[in-house]
């Protein structure tokens, strides 16, 4: 993306050409957030398992 391309208005508002090329790109980068989350989420919960469940021992 060029910064000194001024293909919208003055307000900023994107041209439907500059919107359609954005879009057909995809959604690369919610889909890297979800992974980072899922990620995260896995690892607190692998934490937990290992460091607060296992040490307790079986419960009778």
């Amino acid at each position: 993306m060029d910064p000194n391309d001024h293909s919208g208005d003055h307000y900023g508002n994107a041209s439907d050409d500059e919107v359609e090329r954005i879009v057909a790109q995809g959604p690369n980068g919610a889909i890297a957030v979800a992974g980072v989350a899922a990620v995260v989420v896995l690892a607190i919960w692998i934490g937990f398992y290992f460091l607060v469940f296992l040490p307790r021992g079986v419960i009778h």
